[in-house]
């Protein structure tokens, strides 16, 4: 073997070699794995050069941390190292080998000339292979001898095409690329970063003077190409210059081109380095910013209030264009301080002169006066201005000399102020009720509609509380209701019930408001009126529109809405088989009943239709929903009973209605078939059990007519067996057979596992592996999730404790919790397990989905406020698929979000799925919030996300949830 070692180093070098000797290492010992990989210099990490599975190459490269793998044990011993025991779960990069049972490993040390570890050839079996020093030490030392040099050659290579992709990147960040130009030669280099800045193709294109020079715009040609001859002709070392390009399809280009030149020992220029940066985007910001600054002088000139500077030592104005617009004045017409004292209206000049004066005398640093100019004999038409101004600079001895200021045209609050008046007139007329009462809510006054509709006059009501107005139809909680929404909101509008002054309780629609200034209740003003003729018509309207004239029974639509109402009803409380959690439905078609409107008229049969509605009345229990569907035709909602009470009130009927009934004194046979449909068993919404009911009914006309007939179908099979699966589970959790795994979320920047996610798992003897999917909501929807919950998170608080009594004192579990938990089940239990087992609050993490909260509103969101007061964080799960991210971001204020793996499946292919993360990210980074990334399987997807800066990641890329022992040996291996 060692003979053909060396033959093969003699036909073959570098990769060529690299490989041949992997189908060597698989001749030899056939493993199902085998890697030719190098270590850094200080075999911190490895790097894969070669890679086969049965001896076919592999394309997929690999690296992978030394400390701690099997790679750290072999260079410790110097010598091959062969290990059997749990492979997949140690292997540092399991990820790629976890679809193959892998169990034994080899690792064979390649060696400098120095005699120095500098890689490895690692070999991984599926079945046990006896490694015999004896038999293939030499051929081991031989191989990793020969191989020594090529691996380090490949090595070095590899660092330097890294280093090359490095700096392209660099380049085309910065948009910056480099050249040299050979002077004596005429040849040019470019980097590829000014092919693209030049958008011309490294194949097709040849750089030269000639070339690039058509490039230049021709306003610079002429320019930049006499600049480089300058510079060339001179004793210059270097130079900086400035122009456009002009691309194939028209578009321009600035860039900055700056060069060394380097000359020899004559002076004369031989070479020249330079860089080429694109600036396009800064020559067009600099333009923009040179714009703004433009409008910003616009601005000032266009600015609604005239600006006005006054200097009292110099008497000089300085004043903005639209001062003299407002005034509506021409400038040339002012000359000196009388001139602008004779324009105010005689009777408000007195008082703008006191307020100067005082800014002389310095007994004020402001002034803020409203006066009118004069407008001749017209006064009526005078416009009003406010004059606002502030001392800007005092001199050493406190003299004031500047004054800057404003003026605004304020005729039109002015004129409003003037229709207070007419709003008075308004309100003493208005039909509408208005009652204004101060601040400790007594009536300061009323409108004539108020003591036309109360009977109360102003003399009698003024003084008063609202109160004398009370019907006492309303109790305590619904004024404390109509308090707190004045107070919090300032307003209040609804409809209640007062008294007149003869004792007449009427009712009426009211607004409330509430009056403030300065933060200060002035007063209340109420807006009402009576609404009896209103609330009579109404009546009417809604009997009419919800029963059927002819019965008086329901009609049926309020009937539909009645039975979805209920049925809505009773999914809002706990699932279980108590009699609030059922119902049934009777669908009711009266036999052959067109008879009877044949032979008798449709009075009669009318008749008929009444009768029916009162015997069903008179049998069905109290609380049940009557209705005439439509023609003969009626349907029965029987609250809280299950199909079993159904069938026996249905029997009742068709004996009832069997029996002769006399009509007009005529005897009639009637008979009657019956539909029989059950909430849950026959469906689960109004239209399924109206549909199921009627089939079930016309089943039994089928049959034979005058009967009952009950609906059952295959999903009766389907409900049975969850009804066992609840008992099972039931079972499960009593014996504590539900086990909890845990999946690692790993910090991206260390690598280390710093949080695990709390996952319930369920094995059953005879179902065997039964999935969260199915079980969990199976837990919710019979009342289970608070006990499988506590049960949960008892296990996941223990295995905790065991994980920091390891050493491992700084991970935190994320423990999943369901909206049914948090509205049926009291929460206390989580802070008392925590503290049974001493562990920190801050060790623990409430996960929920970012539609629980939504889902029952304040309660939820008290509940996690309590958490985080005690130190629990809050994680949202399932980030970007509920109702609205940025509203539960709010309303939850989560310490962590966890992007749905939804999201991460696609973001190697789907721009849209990289947009939405890395906008999570940074909205979350602001937020200053965390972010997992679940379900990350693929070194691209974690690429993608370690460039958004994504902190923590989440799936089976780094390992599946485990079980609590492996969970600690992930910690032994990832973070020591």
């Amino acid at each position: 073997m060692v003979t053909t070692l060396k033959a093969l180093k003699r036909n073959s070098y570098g990769g060529e070699f690299i490989q041949e000797a992997l189908h060597t290492v698989y001749e030899t010992l056939k493993p199902t794995h085998c890697y030719i990989a190098y270590f850094d210099k200080n075999h911190h990490k490895a790097t894969s050069l070669a890679y086969s599975i049965d001896d076919h190459f592999s394309n997929t490269v690999f690296t992978y941390l030394i400390n701690h793998s099997l790679c750290e044990r072999m260079i410790s011993s110097g010598k091959p190292y062969y290990f059997s025991n749990n492979i997949p779960q140690i292997y540092p990069f399991n990820q790629i080998i976890s679809s193959h049972s892998l169990q034994h490993y080899l690792g064979i040390p390649i060696f400098s000339r120095h005699s120095e570890i500098v890689g490895v050839i690692g070999c991984l079996f599926e079945h046990p292979y006896f490694f015999s020093e004896e038999q293939h030490g030499e051929w081991c030392q031989v191989l990793g001898d020969i191989l020594g040099s090529d691996v380090q050659y490949l090595a070095l290579l590899s660092e330097q095409k890294k280093l090359l992709c490095e700096m392209e990147e660099c380049q085309q960040e910065a948009q910056l690329g480099n050249f040299h130009v050979d002077i004596a030669t005429g040849s040019v280099y470019w980097s590829k970063e000014i092919y693209r800045i030049f958008q011309c193709d490294t194949e097709s294109f040849t750089p030269n003077e000639t070339t690039t020079n058509q490039y230049i715009h021709p306003d610079d040609r002429e320019r930049v190409i006499e600049l480089r001859r300058d510079m060339l002709d001179s004793n210059s070392v270097s130079y900086n210059v400035i122009y456009r390009i002009v691309l194939a399809e028209g578009k321009n280009k600035y860039l900055r081109e700056h060069c060394h030149i380097l000359r020899d020992i004559n002076g004369i220029a031989t070479l020249i380095k330079g860089i080429v940066q694109d600036i396009t985007e800064f020559y067009y910001l600099s333009n923009k910013l040179d714009q703004a600054s433009d409008k910003l002088s616009v601005t000032y000139n266009a600015v609604t209030e005239g600006i006005w500077e006054y200097s009292l030592e110099t008497q000089v104005l300085l004043t903005s264009p639209k001062f003299w617009d407002i005034l509506d004045i021409n400038e040339t017409h002012v000359n000196n301080i009388y001139d602008w004292v004779m324009m105010i209206h005689k009777d408000d000049r007195l008082a703008v002169v006191k307020c100067f004066s005082s800014l002389r005398n310095g007994d004020t640093t402001s002034i803020d006066v409203d006066f009118r100019l004069q407008s001749g004999s017209n006064e009526k038409n005078c416009r009003w201005f406010n004059c606002k101004g502030n001392i800007i600079e005092s001199n050493s001895i406190n003299y004031f000399n500047r004054i800057v200021g404003i003026l605004i045209d304020i005729t039109d609050a002015v004129v409003a102020e003037q229709q207070v008046t007419l709003a008075k007139t308004v309100f003493d007329n208005t039909s509408e009720c208005i009652v204004i009462t101060d601040k400790d809510n007594n009536i300061i006054s009323v409108n004539k509609a108020f003591e036309k509709v109360t009977g109360y006059s102003h003399a009698e009501i003024i003084g008063e509380n609202p109160r004398v107005l009370a019907s006492g139809y309303h109790n305590a909680a619904f004024y404390k209701q109509m308090w707190h929404s004045l107070e919090t909101t300032g307003t209040w509008q609804g409809q209640l019930n007062n008294r007149r002054s003869d004792g007449v309780v009427y009712p009426e629609e009211m607004t409330i408001n509430k009056i403030e200034d300065d933060h200060n209740v002035i007063n209340y003003v109420g807006v009402f009126h009576d609404i009896s003729s209103r609330k009579q018509t109404e009546k009417k309207l809604k009997l009419l529109a919800n029963n059927d004239t002819l019965t008086g029974l329901m009609n049926r639509r309020r009937f539909i809405e009645k039975v979805e109402k209920h049925i809505g009803q009773i999914n809002d409380v706990a699932m279980d088989n108590s009699p609030s959690s059922v119902c049934s439905l009777l669908f009711i078609d009266l036999d052959d009943f067109k008879i009877f409107n044949d032979l008798y008229g449709h009075n009669f049969g009318d008749k008929v239709l009444q009768k029916v509605a009162n015997i069903l009345r008179t049998t069905v229990c109290e609380h049940s929903v009557i209705c005439r569907y439509g023609g003969d035709e009626y349907a029965v909602l029987i609250k809280e009973q299950d199909v079993n009470y159904a069938q026996r009130i249905a029997n009742q009927l068709v004996k009832i209605i069997s029996q002769p009934l006399k009509c007009d004194d005529i005897d009639i046979n009637l008979t009657v078939s019956i539909g029989i449909s059950s909430y849950p068993e026959s469906g689960t919404t109004h239209q399924a059990l109206l549909k199921n009911a009627d089939y079930a009914m016309y089943e039994q006309k089928w049959l034979g007519r005058n009967g009952v007939c009950v609906y059952d179908q295959q999903l009766q099979h389907e409900y049975i067996r969850k009804l066992k699966l609840r008992d099972k589970l039931k079972h499960a959790i009593s014996a504590q057979k539900i086990i909890v795994h845990y999946q690692p979320i790993v910090d991206n920047k260390t690598g280390h596992v710093c949080k695990f996610e709390a996952l319930a798992r369920w094995y059953d003897d005879q179902e065997g592996f039964i999935s969260p999917g199915v079980f969990i909501p199976i837990a919710e929807r019979y009342g289970l999730i608070g006990m499988l919950g506590q049960l949960v998170f008892e296990k996941a608080c223990a295995d905790l404790d065991r994980i920091h009594r390891s050493g491992f004192t700084d991970v935190v579990f994320s423990i999943n919790h369901s909206v049914k938990e948090f509205s049926q089940h009291n929460q206390e239990y989580i802070f008392e397990t925590i503290n049974n087992y001493n562990l920190p609050y801050s060790a623990i993490m409430i996960e929920i989905t970012e539609s629980t909260a939504l889902d029952d509103g304040k309660n939820i969101i008290d509940i996690l406020a309590a958490f985080r007061a005690r130190g629990i964080a809050i994680s949202l799960d399932d980030f970007g698929t509920g109702y609205s991210s940025l509203a539960a971001i709010i309303d939850i204020k989560p310490d962590i979000i966890k992007i749905d793996r939804s999201f991460i499946v696609d973001i190697e292919h789907s721009k849209e799925s990289q947009m939405l993360v890395s906008l999570v990210i940074d909205l979350s980074r602001k937020l200053k919030v965390e972010v997992v990334a679940e379900g990350v399987e693929t070194q691209a997807q974690l690429d993608i996300l370690s460039e958004m800066a994504c902190h923590y990641i989440q799936g089976f890329y780094y390992s599946p949830a485990v079980a609590i022992d492996d969970a600690i040996t992930i910690l032994q291996v990832r973070n020591k």
